[in-house]
């Protein structure tokens, strides 16, 4: 393993682990409150950076593949290569909507980010490969833009089922 990917699995592990255990860390002292706000809010930050890295690492895959395409491509199929970026995007609306928690359950709040994070980095990342998968196949006159923006659009609905999940979640 190299040692970038030993990072990032070690990275993932201690978000995931602090994700499950808030719930048990949830019964903070009076005194323990500010350090329950930190500790929330650093989470609440690795998170949005989760998803942002994963809007990142998917636009890189998607685009990718629209560059090899070639200038006369590129607006036509620019759309579906632009579809990893929603992840990012509700990366911070999901920080925003959780901010209110910080105050009244700052561990509920980190453990929905947490678990949000992963889900949005995972999801985008894929949706990336998916998009420059449907990008190829435009070029190739296998498919239609139709096609590849359905196919792109099934990762999304899980980064959409988590966003919505977070906001079920009490």
């Amino acid at each position: 393993m190299t040692k970038n990917i030993r990072i990032l699995v070690i990275s993932f592990a201690l978000v995931l682990v602090g994700g499950f255990f808030t719930a048990a860390l949830a019964q903070a002292q009076p005194g323990q409150k500010e350090t329950a706000v930190l500790i929330a809010k650093i989470i609440m930050g690795f998170s949005l950076s989760l998803g942002l890295a994963g809007s990142a690492v998917g636009l890189s895959i998607s685009f990718s593949a629209l560059l090899g395409g070639g200038q006369e491509n590129f607006f036509k199929n620019i759309a579906v290569a632009l579809m990893p970026s929603t992840q990012g995007i509700y990366s911070i609306v999901v920080l925003f909507a959780n901010m209110e928690g910080l105050t009244s359950d700052p561990y509920t709040a980190a453990g929905k980010s947490a678990i949000f994070g992963f889900t949005m980095f995972f999801s985008a990342w894929y949706q990336g490969v998916v998009c420059a998968a449907g990008i190829r196949s435009i070029l190739e006159e296998k498919n239609t833009l139709a096609n590849a923006m359905v196919s792109g659009a099934m990762p999304e609905t899980y980064a959409v089922f988590a966003l919505v999940m977070t906001f079920i979640m009490k």
